[in-house]
């Protein structure tokens, strides 16, 4: 009986990814996006559901909110789709994005009067963008150096 040791739950990747020394932490990244993505969706649909009901719970503030927010993060996911296919440039988009929607998001948690619930999940959101941000950054992880240009050293 063998096990295969190579068998992870990491997200799986395509051949240009796999030929990508930082495509672990890109689809990662990708994963975390998405789960912001979902989550601020989902935030907008229960507001504005909560919100057309009457419920003192949310107000027209909260709700109209949760729907600018929900559109914005449409950019997170074009970003997210270029990065992870190689388009130039789109790491540089996706962290801009991310770090002014996690700024965003604080600073509306902060001073809006929103339901418990929506400063939760703006808390929520603001970290799994803080996450791709720390998987996206460059330098926190090293440069692949090809072996042949390492070690070899030329004299004029």
């Amino acid at each position: 009986m063998t096990t295969n040791p190579t068998t992870t739950t990491d997200p799986p990747l395509t051949p240009a990814q796999a030929a990508n020394p930082l495509a672990r932490k890109t689809v990662l990244a990708g994963w975390l996006v998405g789960l912001y993505l979902a989550s601020v969706w989902v935030t907008a649909v229960a507001a504005v559901a909560l919100a057309s009901t009457g419920s003192s719970t949310v107000g027209q503030v909260a709700s109209v909110h949760a729907v600018i927010l929900a559109l914005v993060s449409i950019l997170t996911l074009v970003f997210t789709v270029n990065l992870l296919r190689s388009k130039p440039r789109a790491d540089l988009r996706l962290r801009i994005i991310a770090i002014l929607l996690a700024i965003a998001l604080i600073a509306t948690a902060i001073v809006l009067p929103l339901p418990h619930w929506m400063v939760i999940g703006h808390v929520v959101g603001a970290a799994l963008l803080i996450g791709a941000l720390v998987l996206l950054w460059p330098g926190s992880t090293p440069r692949v150096v090809p072996e042949t240009d390492a070690h070899v050293q030329t004299r004029a």
